[in-house]
């Protein structure tokens, strides 16, 4: 879990911590079947869900877990043929819970170089900024060209704002406008300075921007240019086996459409990979 997912952070994560909520996966026996490893055939398959971070998992209002990761967990139930159990847990927990076997696999884990010299990932999601902007104001552009003589509001300390810099050197070196970068506590406020008109657009995640986008139907686009890519992926224990069958039952749902749909119901659409792979090149580009 990295920074950007913390701004985002719910007031129910007090709760959350002491709330435990089983959700089981309905078997789907259309499914083509994937195998699990042997050791895992009999046993109750249970996920954390990291709830506090839309919409990758949080609680609604009747303590419902929800999210990506939540209804990506359960479906995998179905190529897989086996129910998969979701207990609210904090990252850190979920880590140590899958070294010491209460947990098959965690969810919503940054795929890095380091992460898998110990661990086996899975990516699931293609996770990159990109910007939102107003929809009833001119679309930015698709080059960094065209962020020049722009505002752009975002977190204070994000990642974005040394790349937003060196964008912005560039601009001044063609003899264009500098990018002018305003920071702000947390990613609800930097939207509202896009709403108020203190900004032309903010950056983050286009997961984090999706989830916005589809709150506030037809008031904000996705817009601009695409940039600082980064794998999310499913975690397991190293050489169990699990990474491979949960790879092709992703591959499965990304076939028959039930990926794609979990996707579009939280507005990240632009985050979907073609293919699940084991243990990526973590360092990407699109």
């Amino acid at each position: 879990m990295n920074n950007r997912k913390k701004q985002w952070r719910l007031t129910v994560m007090a709760a959350a911590v002491c709330a435990t909520t089983l959700v089981g996966a309905s078997v789907a026996s259309a499914s083509p079947s994937v195998a699990l490893p042997k050791a895992f055939v009999h046993q109750t398959l249970v996920s954390p869900a990291v709830v506090g971070y839309p919409p990758y998992a949080y609680l609604t209002s009747s303590n419902k877990i929800v999210g990506i990761d939540p209804d990506l967990s359960t479906a995998l139930g179905g190529p897989l043929h086996h129910g998969v159990e979701l207990k609210v847990a904090s990252f850190e927990n979920s880590l140590l819970g899958l070294q010491n076997g209460t947990y098959f696999m965690v969810t919503g884990s940054d795929i890095t170089a380091v992460r898998e010299k110990t661990l086996d990932m899975v990516s699931y999601l293609a996770d990159h900024y990109e910007f939102l902007s107003l929809a009833s104001q001119p679309a930015i552009g698709t080059t960094t060209n065209d962020l020049c003589g722009l505002t752009i509001s975002t977190v204070a300390a994000d990642s974005s704002i040394p790349i937003l810099q060196g964008y912005s050197t560039a601009c001044t070196t063609a003899g264009l406008k500098p990018i002018t970068v305003t920071t702000f506590a947390d990613q609800g406020s930097a939207v509202l300075a896009v709403e108020s008109g203190q900004a032309n657009a903010t950056t983050a995640t286009v997961t984090n921007l999706g989830y916005v986008n589809v709150q506030s139907p037809g008031k904000f686009r996705l817009d601009g240019p695409s940039f600082d890519y980064v794998y999310i992926g499913i975690a397991t224990k190293k050489g169990n086996g699990l990474a491979q069958s949960l790879a092709k039952a992703l591959n499965v749902l990304i076939a028959n459409g039930k990926y794609h749909a979990i996707l579009a119901k939280y507005g990240v659409q632009a985050d979907a990979v073609t293919k699940a792979l084991v243990n990526p090149n973590p360092n990407i580009t699109k």
